[in-house]
């Protein structure tokens, strides 16, 4: 069985066994149950508990033998010392793969909890079984219906084009949510944990098949096989981008790191170099994490590094252009003809010459739609950059935005207040929507475009 057939019966489940489940709702085997039901999973879900026989509406069964049917995936939530003769059961159960939720394992940084953690993966290495974990917090699969973790808040996220990897349960929820948040979603989430035989290389491989992800993206604290992981990068990165946020630049931090998923922090710019090798565009903050991965979902890359700014304010445009500096991007030198025709639509008294203040004509569709056809035909231009300081008055150089992304492979982003009233809600909303991304900073609009130039330059050098 190749890597994908195994990891799609762990993503793809038919048949779910939760071992653990307990009637107990503030303990995890109920959660887990929860969230499976109020995820609305399509498969069969068998609950295995010897203690109980029925549990909202389900069978139970006393184990993971007893139950009369092939098992795809068992998510296991029992106390760590009782998982090896569990494990045990479902290799001979002929089950593909496990999600391991408990801890207790290699992250106590202790020779007992190390030993169990080799046991385990022993008999799944023997079995052809992938352990998801120990000591995560599980997966995440929107097309499926699938919420195999103990959060039920997880089944909200949005479905989208970007899958998240992450040893960090509590890391998943922030990041997720703000996927959401931000209009993008989310294809997968896999928090690996320990990773005790499934690891981020194996995840991106199989990734980088997944019809439903556009744009990987990782949150790493400590890696074991780096050096396979950029192997797999440096060939995934030729058909998706892969964004990276190494958390820990200290060894300091490294005796935390341990006692979390079992990793060490390592030397941060070595990672960061290791990254740049394989084509990983590395982020410094989860902010440029969300920001970097909405771009890349939303928009095409940019062969250039040219930027039309269009603004309805010049002190956006200034941040703009202050920001595009720092980050190795110019604006775009406009044409005579462009420069010219650009002077009749707008006012008098404002500059055409990049950042173009476009004023009043925000306000109508086709004069809008004129400006942006010419500087996005302009041939000194590589990709735009508009920003709008009252989105309400400006709602016709907002839909202009969303037209002339559809018409043009150059990418465009969008900048807009943080919204205070329901109309400027449902504006942000149809500009995410129409797959222009939008952000509520200037600058962070132009971190996007930074991506977009990023991925370019990472698509140019492994053609």
């Amino acid at each position: 069985m190749d890597l994908v057939e195994q990891l799609n019966h762990i993503f793809y489940p038919r048949t779910i066994a939760v071992v653990g489940v307990s009637s107990d709702p503030k303990k995890i085997g109920a959660m887990c149950l929860r969230s499976l039901l109020d995820g609305g999973f399509k498969g069969k879900i068998y609950g295995v508990n010897p203690n109980l026989t029925e549990l909202w509406g389900l069978k139970l069964y006393p184990s993971v033998s007893s139950i009369p049917d092939d098992v795809d995936l068992a998510i296991v939530v029992i106390p760590a010392e009782q998982t090896v003769p569990v494990v045990e059961e479902c290799a001979s159960k002929g089950v593909k793969g496990t999600i391991m939720l408990s801890s207790g394992f290699k992250e106590l940084g202790s020779k007992a909890g190390l030993n169990l953690e080799d046991k385990i993966r022993d008999i799944a290495n023997r079995a052809g079984m992938k352990i998801v974990g120990p000591n995560c917090l599980g997966i995440v699969n929107p097309k499926a219906n699938l919420n195999a973790t103990f959060l039920t808040e997880l089944g909200l996220n949005k479905p989208g084009s970007v899958a998240l990897i992450t040893q960090s349960g509590a890391m998943s929820l922030h990041i997720t949510n703000a996927l959401t948040t931000e209009n993008v979603g989310i294809s997968k989430l896999v928090s690996v944990g320990n990773r005790a035989n499934l690891h981020f290389d194996e995840v991106v491989e199989y990734l980088a098949q997944d019809k439903e992800t556009k744009v990987i993206a990782l949150y790493i604290e400590g890696i074991e096989r780096a050096r396979q992981l950029m192997q797999v990068a440096r060939r995934v990165v030729k058909k998706k981008p892969i964004i990276a946020y190494k958390c820990g630049r200290s060894q300091e931090l490294d005796k935390a790191s341990l006692s979390h998923t079992g990793a060490l922090v390592g030397n941060y710019e070595l990672y960061r170099a290791a990254f740049t090798q394989a084509g990983i565009i590395g982020v410094n903050d989860l902010t440029e994490l969300v920001d970097v991965a909405k771009a890349l979902a939303f928009q095409p890359p940019a062969f250039g590094n040219r930027v039309a700014v269009m603004s309805s304010g010049a002190g956006p445009g200034m941040v703009i252009s202050d920001r595009c500096h720092r980050l190795g991007l110019r604006l775009a030198e406009f044409s005579a003809a462009t420069y010219r025709s650009l002077r009749k639509l707008v006012p008098p008294l404002n500059p055409v010459d990049n950042p173009v203040d476009v004023a009043i004509a925000a306000r109508y569709y086709d004069i809008s739609m004129e400006m942006l056809k010419l500087v996005m035909e302009d041939e000194g231009v590589d990709m735009v950059d508009g920003a709008t300081v009252v989105p309400t008055n400006q709602a016709k150089f907002l839909e202009a935005l969303v037209s002339t992304s559809k018409c043009y492979k150059k990418p465009i982003v969008a900048c807009l207040v943080y919204p205070l009233s329901e109309q400027d809600e449902k504006l942000l909303k149809m500009v995410d929507e129409g797959r222009v991304p939008v952000y509520p900073f200037p600058d962070r609009a132009v971190t996007g475009l930074w991506a977009l130039w990023e991925y370019g330059k990472i698509l140019k050098n492994t053609a």
